[in-house]
Parts: structure tokens; C-alpha cells; sequence
């Protein structure tokens, strides 16, 4: 069972074009439909042998949370969610990209949840490749 929700498929795609290859569960089919792994096992569906079996692309869908690690291990990019405070109030969430290179931060826009806000924080970050 996934603690995180899955990413979508632009964030899959994205993951794919930037070399994620890391075993998954869950991938996006053909159709665009999230599907789970007919074994139950871990498989790096981003890997050429299940293009010439689909004989189209399909796309490794890992959870928010491996995106976020995979980020920040393989590619130096850390993304922090965090949430506004001001005067005991507590607003919105919103999330930062730090490239960890050279410490150049960005930031999104701010959402009304924690997995919003961590799902456009790993689509900037991919951006940001």
C-alpha cells in the first residue's frame, strides 16, 4: 500500500525524460491509465524492453515522496514543503526548490494542501533540469 499519492503522468513523463530508473509498482499504460504492476513487484517500467513490448511508451509512476528523494539524490535538487505563519495564523502551503549546485532557491504558488503543494514543487524542480 502507497503512503504518497502517485505522480501524474506529465510528472512521469518528465521523470522519464530526465533518466528515472528506479523500480515502481505502478506505471501509466499506453491509454494514459495508472495500472499496477500485474506481479505486485517493483519493475523499472521506464526501461526500453517494455517499449518494444507496448511497442509505444509507457511511464514509470512513482509515489510524490520517491520523486521528491529521487530529486534530491540523483539530480541535487531538494524540495521543501513548508507552510505560511503569520501572527499564529496559518496559511497556505507552498513549496521550495533548492539547487543544491549552487543554492539558487525558486518557489511555486501556494495550495490549499500538502500534496498539491509538493506535486508542483516536484513539476518545477523537473522543469528547472
Amino acid at each position: 500500500m502507497q503512503d504518497s499519492p502517485t505522480v501524474s503522468i506529465a510528472i512521469a513523463q518528465l521523470l522519464r525524460k530526465h533518466r528515472f530508473n528506479e523500480p515502481v509498482n505502478f506505471y501509466y499504460a499506453v491509454d494514459g491509465k495508472l495500472v499496477s504492476s500485474p506481479s505486485g513487484e517493483d519493475v523499472n517500467w521506464n526501461s526500453p524492453v517494455f517499449d518494444v513490448t507496448a511497442r509505444r511508451k509507457v511511464y514509470s509512476a512513482p509515489t510524490l515522496a520517491m520523486a521528491q528523494k529521487w530529486l534530491r539524490e540523483k539530480k541535487r535538487h531538494e524540495v521543501l514543503v513548508d507552510r505560511e505563519y503569520f501572527y499564529g495564523k496559518v496559511g497556505p502551503y507552498f513549496s521550495k526548490i533548492i539547487r543544491l549546485k549552487d543554492g539558487a532557491i525558486s518557489q511555486t504558488a501556494k495550495s490549499r494542501s500538502y500534496d498539491k503543494a509538493l506535486e508542483s514543487g516536484v513539476l518545477k524542480a523537473l522543469r528547472m533540469l
